[in-house]
């Protein structure tokens, strides 16, 4: 099941076989000769067979592809503030697709059609464009990975890994994605202390032509239009450090990150961010899975302003068989220069079934609270993916995360 916007997530992996060791039935049927049947009988009833795993070849060049579709409803009702209350129809659609090269070199490409903007009244299949978020290539050698090109460098997970119809709406403001970047990613195992992955990338905003959109074109980002990171130049960065798999906690995972981001042309200072979330995954016996998640956020200068803000989100989800329900919430506090703060929160209650087919069809409830002005919002969205790799691709799915309808997140103003 996922959430509802997303972007393309790169996974890096292989399948090797094991031989098995036929000793034991080589020693069984030496003594059947030896000592008669009988022996046979005997031995062989103590002999495990173990099947051995299927060898998967790998063929050259392949294509790994992922498509998500979502149709959601949005209503606002019953708010605090008339003007704010309306009814919202749009379509998400996510598509992700790797193309592996040879043994090293792959090129990952991602697409995103989206509603851009924002409605502050009804709207229906409105202001919806195509854009490309993603376009790199990438060398995988043992545990690196080094890549190069547009893409989101990793900073929080909040925004992705949070449950709920609703759950990762401000946790989005931090997601930085649709820069021109180059990076690495280190995966190393730790026995016992656990599986871990450092990340680092250095960065601008896209103001190619990538940065435009069909259909309903949002215009091409200029080095004028300023906001944070949006230099042109690799004077912004991004360090992550996340982990799992610890045998003294287990279903535990954790990310670390720190963010730079440089002035842009009308800001007045660079951006620091901090960021540290904890998830926790546990299956009981009787079926049911709980999913665990939490994520504090704070920034120093946030937008290249002087004012400083933090973020708090949390969320629950049960799931058993096709049924889930998650409970999620998040608070936004931006303290201003000036004196005094801006304050968003909500609270969120959601849940859906998931068919045979694979369609999964979830209602939400929201009530948000904006400088205190409550609104209800009630939601329907109905998701479907689609899978697809050519003959001889390796077993691995492609994860399409969150993404915000602001380009570059809260980068670029």
């Amino acid at each position: 099941m996922r959430d509802s916007i997303f972007n393309t997530r790169n996974l890096v992996g292989s399948t090797h076989s094991s031989p098995v060791k036929p000793a034991a039935a080589m020693v069984a049927l030496v003594g059947a000769a030896t000592f008669g049947g009988q022996a046979i009988a005997a031995d062989l009833t103590e002999v495990e067979i173990v099947a051995a795993p299927a060898v998967q070849t790998v063929s050259y060049p392949f294509i790994i592809a992922e498509l998500e579709v979502e149709l959601e409803n949005d209503l606002v009702f019953n708010s605090d503030d008339p003007d704010a209350e309306f009814n919202n129809l749009y379509p998400t659609i996510g598509f992700a697709a790797e193309l592996g090269l040879n043994e090293y070199f792959k090129v990952v490409v991602g697409l995103t059609m989206e509603q851009l903007e924002d409605p502050e009244e009804d709207s229906y299949f409105e202001d919806v464009g195509l854009y490309m978020d993603t376009i790199h290539l990438q060398a995988d050698v043992g545990g690196l990975s080094l890549l190069a090109g547009k893409y989101g460098p990793e900073f929080g997970q909040a925004w992705d890994n949070t449950p709920g119809l609703y759950g990762t709406s401000l946790a989005e403001d931090y997601e930085i994605t649709e820069m021109i970047a180059l990076g690495f990613a280190y995966e190393f195992d730790l026995g016992d202390a656990g599986a871990h992955t450092l990340a680092a990338n250095t960065f601008f905003a896209d103001t190619t032509v990538l940065s435009e959109s069909l259909i309903t074109n949002r215009g091409r980002v200029s080095l004028s239009d300023g906001g944070s990171a949006n230099t042109e130049r690799f004077n912004n960065y991004a360090v992550a450090l996340s982990g799992e798999e610890m045998a003294a906690l287990p279903g535990l995972s954790y990310n670390l990150g720190f963010t730079y981001l440089s002035a842009g042309i009308g800001d007045v200072a660079d951006q620091t961010g901090y960021v540290f979330g904890l998830a926790y995954e546990n299956e009981y016996a009787n079926g049911v899975t709980m999913n665990v998640t939490g994520e504090v956020a704070y920034f120093n200068n946030i937008g290249g302003t002087l004012d400083d803000g933090t973020y708090f989100t949390a969320g629950l989800e049960l799931s058993n068989g096709s049924w889930h329900g998650e409970l999620a919430g998040a608070l936004r506090d931006i303290n201003l220069d000036g004196g005094g703060s801006e304050d968003t929160s909500f609270v969120q209650l959601s849940g859906g079934y998931e068919f045979d087919n694979g369609l999964d069809l979830t209602l939400g409830y929201a009530y948000v609270d904006e400088d205190s002005v409550g609104s209800h919002v009630f939601g329907v969205r109905l998701y479907k993916a689609f899978n697809f790799a050519t003959p001889g691709a390796p077993d691995e799915e492609l994860d399409l995360p969150e993404r915000p309808r602001v380009r570059g997140g809260p980068v670029v103003q």
